[in-house]
């Protein structure tokens, strides 16, 4: 028998946000849909997740990937 989970407004929106996150909504823009004052009330929504985690090591690879360095000195 699988336990019953209690669904209420709040985890709704914590998924909500979560979702907009991993779909790379910035969380300025998740505060603004949420309607909060403080952007520490959208972080405590929008936690961090796997798939937010592996696109931020992607994102920062790339970058550091695109970048020329000439260690030659002058």
């Amino acid at each position: 028998m699988r336990d019953k989970k209690k669904i209420t407004i709040h985890s709704l929106r914590h998924s909500f946000a979560t979702h907009l996150l991993e779909r790379g909504l910035s969380l300025r823009h998740i505060q603004g849909l949420l309607g909060h004052a403080n952007p520490t009330t959208t972080a405590l929504y929008a936690r961090l997740t796997k798939t937010s985690e592996q696109d931020t090591t992607v994102a920062v690879n790339s970058l550091v990937n695109s970048l020329r360095v000439d260690l030659r000195r002058p």
